[in-house]
């Protein structure tokens, strides 16, 4: 192998033995499934853009899985193996390893194997096997728009309510381990993932209130920097009040697309100009049009792409300015 799978495999390894040890994996279970997923890292080095030879790689890989995981582990195993599928479909998607593409690893992963272990409510995760998951899977090379990783991390807590059942503390730390993968994405295409965790807040989540109001990501791309101003304007005197409030307007001035407000936007400033009040929606709108310069954003190389999530909120908010002055 090269030195990037060396590097990755060397690593990963160490992760892996920390994670298994934290979920109670036997020893023999973590041998063993380290030996298929020692097959697919070499099957992704050798593969080339062949089509036929991907789909006999891919059908390979997959007997060998089933017969892994119909006979050979124990079935707790599987949320082990579950965290190393989501690893490994994301160093996949980015180019950390190689700039080739595998697209019937790709299927084989993201398409087959990942979506059945995330939906399957047999597999259970304790709070505390949650957390040493994200623990697990905080660090990464890259962060793929492509390989849905936040999206099944957030999914697989959500098909089994796991943060429900947690302590305030340790909804805190999984939270914080899934907001970091938030922070080291090189670009940000949209919020849906941001939306979902703060959705997952709850009165009580006094200290992750206060984390949320001071998160940042890494590029410091416009949307981030308009929702921390965002999340930090004073709305009501209540803390919790005031959180449920800028969630709502975090919300609304992501909705503002096209060349005029449709008939749902107006529906919703009508209840948030009741709610919130007209006084607080032109403050916030004014909050965001403070950063009319983060429509787009340019990278170290030149490059420079739209920050469409920024142009939305900037959008609404001259709704709401024209609306209210």
């Amino acid at each position: 192998m090269n030195d990037a799978y060396i590097t990755f495999k060397n690593n990963e390894l160490a992760k892996s033995k920390d994670l298994a040890e934290a979920l109670k994996i036997s020893e023999s279970d973590f041998i063993k499934t380290q030996k298929w997923f020692d097959l697919l890292l070499l099957r992704h080095k050798e593969a080339n853009s062949n089509r036929e030879e991907q789909l006999e790689t891919e059908k390979e890989l997959e007997f060998k899985f089933y017969e892994l995981t119909s006979s050979e582990i124990e079935r707790k195993s599987y949320k082990y193996i579950l965290s190393k599928l989501l690893n490994y479909n994301n160093e996949f998607n980015g180019a950390f390893l190689r700039s080739l593409y595998i697209a019937r690893l790709g299927a084989l992963l993201r398409d087959n194997l990942i979506p059945k272990f995330v939906n399957d409510k047999m597999i259970v995760y304790s709070p505390e096997d949650f957390f040493h998951t994200t623990v697990y899977l905080r660090e990464n090379y890259f962060v793929s728009p492509n390989s849905n990783f936040l999206e099944d991390i957030l999914k697989a807590e959500h098909v089994r309510g796991i943060l429900k059942q947690a302590t305030v503390k340790v909804r805190f730390s999984i939270l914080k381990n899934i907001l970091h993968i938030i922070h080291q994405k090189t670009f940000h295409h949209d919020i849906i993932c941001f939306k979902k965790i703060l959705k997952l807040v709850s009165s009580d989540d006094v200290a992750l209130i206060d984390y949320l109001k001071q998160f940042k990501v890494l590029n410091d791309q416009g949307c981030y920097k308009i929702i921390h101003d965002t999340l930090n304007l004073p709305i009501a005197e209540n803390a919790w009040e005031d959180f449920e409030r800028k969630v709502q307007l975090i919300n609304f001035f992501d909705t503002g697309r096209g060349a005029n407000p449709t008939a749902s936007w107006n529906k919703k400033f009508a209840e948030l100009s009741g709610t919130i009040g007209n006084s607080s929606l032109l403050k916030a709108a004014s909050i965001v049009l403070e950063n009319e310069n983060c429509k787009n954003y340019e990278f170290d190389y030149g490059a420079v792409w739209g920050d469409d999530t920024a142009k939305r909120f900037l959008k609404s908010a001259q709704w709401i300015k024209d609306m209210l002055s």
